[in-house]
């Protein structure tokens, strides 16, 4: 007798995992790809999905990525509401941004990002561009930069119709603003995706400690010049 139920319990065990790979299987698989442009303390994240495995929705799709911001990097409010009114690029930030803390100071950074149509790049393409700043790290003895690993964001899709595809019903739903200009809520299917690359590293310059002498001592000189030459522009402007 035991036999018998340790026999129908792989049996069972064995039918879930059939199914589990059945549904996974016919659910669309689909690939992203991010890429880092500029260098220097200033750059734009681009992110890009091709949605031709969802063919007969994509015109009543929407797209975006919920991003994780290390903190190391940072999305500026302000320029980011400046590109909005322009339609460059759409970004609601979920939660406050220091934007002078130093990178051992700050804190991680969520934010929506809404994909736009991109028939330029194909037919079936979302993408993304936002701008992101490097954050000031501490100063090495050892090294003159500090690597930022930014990780892959969760993608959610939004169809009007026929949706979710029948293969992606076991993944989950979750309410969420429709855009950023639209106050009603869309139920967003949070979908797995291949990411290329996996995940993006950046090197950032950092301060070498044993320089902390030399500028110093610049910087204080910089300053009483300059302060010397304001006064004496002041002593002769009221002689």
């Amino acid at each position: 007798m035991p036999r018998l139920e340790y026999v129908f319990s792989c049996s069972l065990m064995l039918l879930c995992a059939v199914r589990n790979t059945a549904a996974d299987a016919s659910c669309p698989g689909l690939v992203v790809q991010r890429q880092i442009l500029n260098r220097g303390f200033h750059r734009d994240l681009v992110t890009r999905l091709d949605l031709h495995t969802f063919a007969e929705q994509v015109d009543s799709c929407r797209v975006h990525f919920l991003e994780s911001i290390p903190s190391g990097l940072f999305l500026d409010p302000y320029q980011l509401s400046s590109l909005r009114q322009h339609n460059l690029t759409d970004v609601f930030l979920l939660t406050a941004v220091d934007l002078e803390a130093p990178e051992y100071l700050a804190t991680e950074q969520k934010a929506r990002v809404y994909a736009k149509p991109d028939p330029a790049v194909c037919a079936h393409c979302f993408s993304s561009t936002v701008p992101i700043h490097t954050r000031y790290h501490q100063p090495s003895s050892y090294f003159s930069e500090a690597s930022i690993t930014l990780q892959s964001p969760q993608l959610l899709i939004h169809c009007n119709k026929d949706f979710p595809p029948s293969g992606c019903t076991h993944y989950p739903l979750s309410e969420a603003p429709c855009g950023l200009e639209d106050d009603s809520l869309c139920s967003w299917l949070h979908l797995p995706y291949t990411a290329v690359p996996k995940t993006i590293i950046m090197q950032v310059p950092v301060g070498m400690t044993q320089h902390k002498a030399a500028v110093c001592t610049v910087t204080i000189a910089v300053t009483l010049i300059c302060a010397g030459m304001i006064l004496l522009a002041v002593y002769k402007h009221d002689h």
